[in-house]
This record gives C-alpha cells, structure tokens and sequence, in this order.
C-alpha cells in the first residue's frame, strides 16, 4: 500500500525524473537552441499582469499581456517564446498576426512566424495563461517556490521570455563533457561589441508594469510598483501594483501572513515585512536602508521609487536579491541571524547595502552580457555597501569589512577550474566581481577621492539610466577611474587593480620606538614590500613595487576588539618599494602597533603580517 502510494504521487500526479534525465534534457536543449541566442528579437515595452496565488494548496494561474516592439534595427520573422523549467503548465499563448511554427512541449519553447515580417519600429503584442500546481511530492525537486506561507516567484517562473539566452543550460564541466558539449560555455570577449546588443540578464528588457497579485486574505500580497489598491473580499486579498518608474522585465511577487514595519528615509517609505516571530533585525534593516538611500541619493542621482521593501522569505534558499524598489530577503541569512556581536561582521547592514545599492547598479543601469558584465553591478553594488559601512562603522573599523572580501578572494582563486581573469573581464566568477572588487573599488577610492570617484560614477549613471542596447561594458568604469588619475603611479595602481591580476606582498617585520627629548616619539618600522603578476592559471611574474601606502601607528591592534578613532595615533602615505626598506614615523604619543597597510585596502597575500607590536 505504501510503494502503490508513493508511486501514485511520484509518477502518477507528477512527472518521476531522475537527476541524469534532467542533465540530459539540459543538453539536449542547448544543442538545439543555443544557436539562436544571437538572434535578435523585439523588445518588450510594457507587461500587464494577473497573478491568483493560492498558498495553501501550492498553486498559482497567471494570465498576462507583454507590449512588443522590433528595435532591432531589421525586419522580424519569427519571435522565441521559451518558459523556464518544468513546473510551469503553460495553458496558452497567443501572439496575433504570426502563426505557431513550433512547439517543443518537452523544452517549453515555441516559435512564431510572423507572415509579414515586423518592420523596425512595428509593434506586436502576446498573452499567456500558465499555471504552477504540485499534486502530492515528488520524488526530487519540491516546489518551494509557492508555500503555505511565504511565497516567492520571479517572473522567470511563470511568465514568458523573448529569445534565448543561457540561464537553463549546464554548468557543470565533467557533465558537459559526458554529453557532448564544450566543457567551458564563456561569454563574448570585451573586444566584442556585437554583445553590447544584449543585457546579462537573461536579456530582460526596461519596461512599464502594471501587476495585479490575489491571495488568500490572511496574507500580503507584493509585487514591484506603486500600490494604487488594496481589497479583501471573499476570503480573498487582491492588491493592484504600478511602476512609476521603468523596471526590469525580471521581478517577483510574494505573499505571506506579514508583520510590517516602516519607516521614512526622507520622503521614501521604507518597509520589511517579516514573519511576526523573527523581528530581531528589523530595525537594522531600516537604518541600512535609510543610511543606504541617503547615501546613494547624494552621491549617485535621484532614487526612481517612493517606496523601498525588504520581504521575508522562508529559508529553502540563503540569499537576498534585489529586484525594482523590492527585496526578496531569506529568513536564514537576515531575520534569523544572530546580529548582537558588535565586533563582528554586520552582514545583515552590509547585505541590506549591497541590495539597495542594485537599485542604481543593475536597475537603472544595465551592463552587457559579456566578459566584464558584472562589474557595473556586483562591484558597484559592493562598493556601494562598503561606503554605507563606512558612514555606518567609521573607517577605522572597516578593516573588518576589506579582510573578509580579502581572505575570501584569496582562498576562492586557489579553486579556479578554468582560469582566473582581471577584474575588468570577469565571467561572472563571484570571488572576483563581488570580492577582490570591493576591495579594489574602496582602495580607489581612498587613492582618488571618495567624492570625486562619486561624481564620475554619476555621471556614468546618468549616461545609461534605463538605457537599452547598446548596454554599458566595464571598460566605461576602467575609462572613468582614468580620467580621475592625477599621476603614473595612480594610473598604474587603476590598471593593476582592473587590468592585471595583481597580488602585493606587504609585510612589517618589526617597529621599535624611541622617545626623543621634545617628548615626541619615533618609531622605526622594518618593512618589506613586493608586487606580483599573475596569469589565468596562478603563474606569478615579480613586478616593480613603486607606490605611497598607508603606514599606521595604534594604541590596539586595529580589526580587532573595539578599536575606533581614538586607538588611532597616525596614519600617513608613504614611498614603500620593492625589498626591505625602513620607514621612520615621529608621534606624540607611544604606539603600542605599528604597520604598513594597516586596513588591509590592498589585495595582499597575507592580511595578517601587516601590523606588529612595538618594541
């Protein structure tokens, strides 16, 4: 009786799997459509929306209407239509005035052909109905995408997308082998501006929106936009949402039985919405989001929305994500976390930063898909939530912050299977975009000017704000850090840190002090500096080291403990070369540290033999 049940709910209601027939059909569908991911297609301008969520039976119907447009540049004959994965029952598409060429029910992947072809400019339209519905378990693969209680869909799971792209297909190297496609799939090269014509995610477009999400009633339903009503009837809770603003074609909408809370960040209402027992980081979460738009207001433009929210959803999955003025926010690494120890990374904060710092960096600006395509959004989102960090911290505790980016970059590029590329190239390895790119960006920073770089990073914003093809390359950061360079030695610094893979080796081998008869003290640091080249696969070539590098004298050991301004005797810039030199700092007071590079702002292979005790 039990194998007949669990059969029943295995094969019967739902679709038994293995996980070697899931990578099969992964191959088999790049084989047979990768080959259009160049092809261009029309634009989507405007998508209206009609999602019915019904939690507590882990179903949701959707029916909706995407606005077209060929700016391609050239006539338009056939127009791909593809569904992300195999929990979405598509029930209908309707695309007037082309015929349905093609229907690959297996790949959820269809062709239209449009008899007349669309001339530039023409417009079309399409609508869908699809429907996400488990009936019983499965024997892999639980939908926990819809839930009782925390629901959380992207538009990629239930909603069509124009074209091919590659966010379906195999990763795995050894796989890839075993079925017959290229271990390595890599993006277009930097030099490449043919794939300026298209945006990394998954191609999504600037778009208006007008979503319409129904719940149960004891929920909240969420989707982007403003919020121009709210109705419970019938046991049913239907909130109506419209963007002010353009927004990516790529968004989420939740429910859940929410507790709220805001708060106003000078004229933005700020919101979390949370599970009623998980309200311990709440009121971090609103100062982050309130110094964050504070922040990013002054330095980087207008901010597109009156409305910022933060919303809870269950721990199946450990992330935060940012989608338009909303931002899915697992319960694991944000409401549950355990935020109390003052001296430890405040990653709830920094987290929060990053998220809003996406507002500008990946939602008003698009970069292209290829080598390089995260910088103008994981880096800059990064660098975004280390400037919050220090308004929030003080610099003198971000050491905390760049040694935990450091050691992370360091310790992840030792497991690179293809090779490690300069971070102007990134292929959208994490170690390097988010990691060695914070702190590469606050080092800029520090060297530059933090207002300065602000400005040229504005202005960056402002050349692209939700702009379409051609999208924004790295190279448009690499060009504006230049132009900010006073002297060689900053434009070697800027190309080291984007161009090359650079890796310091700064070291104090001990600081002796001596009081002097004025009273004052000298301190007589033995450092020891050199600078490496490396290649893809960790070769590493001795360069010329030739820079002015902080040297620092504390009354604590600084990244440890409470140490604050008032531990901080001195920090000046000064000439340090390659090899063992001496350098000679006089203070008022006695230092009980001393060293080179104290807030680890370099990519030094060794964050801990900077600073050493005095003698």
């Amino acid at each position: 009786a039990s194998g007949a049940f669990i059969f029943y709910n295995m094969n019967v209601l739902n679709d038994y799997r293995t996980r070697d027939d899931n990578d099969l059909q992964q191959a088999n569908y790049e084989k047979k459509y990768l080959k259009y991911e160049s092809l261009k297609q029309p634009s989507t301008t405007d998508i209206k929306l009609n999602v019915d969520l019904y939690p507590a039976q882990k179903r949701m119907e959707a029916t909706g209407r995407y606005a077209l447009v060929n700016d391609t540049g050239a006539p338009v004959s056939d127009l791909h239509v593809r569904f992300s994965g195999r929990t979405v029952n598509v029930l209908d598409v309707q695309v007037p005035g082309a015929t349905l060429a093609m229907d690959d029910k297996d790949n959820r992947y269809r062709i239209y052909h449009f008899p007349k072809p669309l001339a530039p400019g023409a417009t079309a339209s399409l609508s869908f109905k699809t429907q996400r519905w488990q009936h019983g378990f499965r024997a892999q693969g639980d939908d926990t995408s819809i839930v009782a209680n925390g629901t959380f869909l992207n538009a990629f799971e239930f909603a069509p997308i124009i074209g091919m792209s590659r966010d379906q297909l195999l990763q795995d190297r050894v796989k890839r082998r075993k079925y017959g496609l290229p271990a390595e799939l890599r993006p277009a090269k930097l030099e490449d501006v043919s794939a300026q014509d298209r945006n990394y995610i998954a191609n999504a477009d600037w778009v208006t929106s007008d979503i319409t999400v129904t719940t149960d009633a004891g929920q909240t339903p969420i989707a982007p936009g403003k919020k121009v009503s709210d109705v419970t009837a019938g046991g049913r809770r239907t909130a109506h949402f419209v963007a002010t603003a353009p927004i990516m074609a790529f968004f989420s909408v939740q429910s859940a039985a929410y507790a709220e809370k805001s708060a106003d960040a000078s004229g933005v209402k700020t919101t979390v919405f949370y599970d009623p027992k998980h309200a311990y980081n709440v009121d971090a979460m609103l100062k982050a989001m309130k110094q964050s738009l504070d922040y990013y207001r002054t330095n980087f433009g207008p901010y597109q929305f009156d409305y910022a929210r933060i919303i809870e959803f269950p721990g199946y999955a450990s992330f935060a994500q940012a989608f338009a003025g909303t931002v899915p926010y697992s319960e694991r690494i944000g409401f549950i976390a355990d935020n109390r120890d003052k001296d430890a990374i405040d990653y709830v904060s920094y987290v929060t930063a990053h998220e809003l710092g996406h507002q500008y960096w990946g939602h008003q600006l698009l970069s292209a898909n290829m080598q390089g395509g995260t910088v103008l959004v994981e880096t800059m989102a990064q660098y975004s939530a280390m400037m919050v960090m220090k308004k929030l911290y003080g610099e003198d505790k971000m050491r905390r912050f760049l040694k935990y980016e450091l050691d992370s970059y360091l310790r992840a590029r030792g497991g690179e299977a293809i090779e490690e590329l300069p971070l102007e190239r990134v292929e959208n390895q994490g170690y390097i975009h988010y990691r060695k790119g914070a702190v590469a960006m606050y080092l800029l920073q520090d060297r530059l000017g933090e207002d300065r770089m602000n400005a040229m990073l504005a202005g960056i914003l402002n050349q692209y704000r939700f702009k379409s093809q051609p999208y924004a390359r790295s190279l448009v950061l690499v060009d504006g850090l230049k132009s900010l360079a006073r002297n060689d030695g900053e434009r070697e610094l800027i190309s080291d840190l984007f161009e090359k893979i650079t890796i310091w080796d700064l070291k104090t081998k001990e600081a002796k002090v001596t009081k002097l008869p004025d009273g004052r003290y000298q301190t007589v640091l033995t450092v020891t500096g050199d600078k490496f080249y490396a290649d893809g696969k960790g070769k590493e070539t001795k360069a010329r080291l030739d820079d002015v590098i902080d040297i620092g004298l504390f009354d604590a050991r600084p990244g440890i403990g409470k140490v604050s301004a008032k531990d901080v005797d001195l920090i000046e810039r000064r000439p340090v070369v390659s090899g063992e030199q001496k350098i000679t700092i006089v203070s008022k007071k006695k230092p009980a540290f001393a060293g080179v590079d104290p807030y680890n702002k370099y990519i030094d292979r060794n964050s801990d033999d900077n600073v050493v005790a005095v003698t």
